[in-house]
């Protein structure tokens, strides 16, 4: 996607984070902004800041993990600016500790936002992609834990290698129609992640409290690194998203297990 002037912009988690980055990366290309996230504050902040830099923009207070309002979303997209060009499937939350230690809601809080959100987003969203034959992108947040099982993350690395195999399907379902997808694979961000609890809703709180050590290893970048590597990848094409160079030992590792093992069976 090389032309993004006037363009239309959706993204989810917006209000803070990558997806804010995200958000004022696009906007300085000149796109229009669809903004959801579940915290109203943050949103209206972000829709006084875009809105203050004459961005044409939307905001629209998403619980993700519920089909309906992402459903909800998409009908305002559509209903303000006529087209989505850019989905960005971009909310996440997050626990760790041994799976042994984690609670049935656990699951469904985690898998809720970061799995189910970005099935809605696709259910919601693709279909009029691809009616409109307009062409776009879509980038899916996933993690280096998509891709390397740590200990103490198996909650959140089940949502996140789910997004990664839901997007390398995708892509080759959706280039048929002109719509490219991009899957991030991040390390460690300097995000609020490890304070999502706070948007944790009563009915699936665990009782643990809010603080979340994710054991991530590697630097923290800042949200700003990740959002340029996303425009990149989206002007580019490219699938996959990496911003640590030090991961590639570990996804080395990875695969040579494999192939090892590949070879010893044959």
């Amino acid at each position: 996607m090389k032309d993004f002037q006037g363009k239309v912009a959706v993204v989810t988690g917006a209000a803070s984070g990558i997806g804010r980055a995200m958000v004022r990366d696009f906007a300085k290309r000149g796109m229009k902004i669809v903004g959801a996230d579940i915290e109203a504050g943050p949103l209206e902040q972000l829709k006084s800041e875009l809105a203050s830099a004459g961005v044409p923009c939307l905001t629209v207070r998403t619980d993700v993990s519920k089909l309906d309002q992402v459903k909800a979303l998409a009908d305002a997209a559509y209903r303000d600016f006529g087209a989505v060009h850019v989905l960005c499937n971009n909310a996440g939350v997050a626990v760790s500790g041994p799976m042994a230690q984690a609670s049935h809601s656990d699951w469904q809080w985690v898998l809720g936002v970061n799995l189910w959100g970005v099935i809605h987003g696709i259910e919601a969203f693709l279909p009029r992609m691809i009616a409109a034959k307009q062409g776009g992108h879509i980038v899916n947040t996933a993690s280096m834990a998509g891709l390397i099982a740590s200990k103490d993350l198996g909650v959140y690395n089940t949502s996140k290698y789910a997004v990664v195999g839901l997007s390398e399907t995708l892509i080759k379902e959706a280039k048929e129609h002109g719509i490219g997808v991009s899957v991030i694979c991040p390390m460690g961000v300097k995000t609020g992640i490890t304070e999502s609890a706070r948007n944790r809703p009563a009915d699936l709180d665990s009782g643990k409290g809010q603080d979340i050590g994710l054991p991530l290893l590697g630097d923290y970048l800042q949200p700003e690194e990740v959002s340029r590597r996303v425009l990149q990848a989206v002007e580019s094409g490219e699938f996959y998203v990496f911003t640590h160079p030090e991961a590639a030992e570990f996804i080395e590792r990875r695969f040579e297990r494999i192939r090892k093992t590949y070879q010893a069976f044959r």
